[in-house]
């Protein structure tokens, strides 16, 4: 397991679906599929139907984000898939 030294950060992604549900599934399975540890989870449906979706994953320097903005981004459920940031992780302990 990570130490907390190692797990400073995360990459914050921002994905835009035409189906909520359809999306928040798909990027929930890749997110596991590649062993990746998420981090945060975010959903802000409209009245259509759609999402914003930000999620943030552990920050790993094997897994490239842009590399991993394009693998999300290609379910037909998502309009559109970028990297908004990175942002600290709270660990247990760790004062808000």
């Amino acid at each position: 397991m990570p130490s907390a030294a190692c797990r400073a950060s995360s990459v914050v992604f921002r994905a835009v679906a035409t189906d909520s549900l359809a999306a928040a599934s798909q990027l929930l399975a890749d997110v596991q599929r590649f062993g990746l540890q998420m981090v945060e989870f975010r959903m802000m449906v409209d009245v259509e139907g759609g999402a914003a979706i930000d999620f943030g994953i552990d920050a790993r320097p094997d897994h490239d984000p842009a590399i991993l903005c394009s693998r999300f981004a290609r379910h037909p459920a998502l309009r559109s898939v970028e990297v908004v940031g990175r942002s600290p992780i709270k660990t247990e302990g760790t004062a808000p």
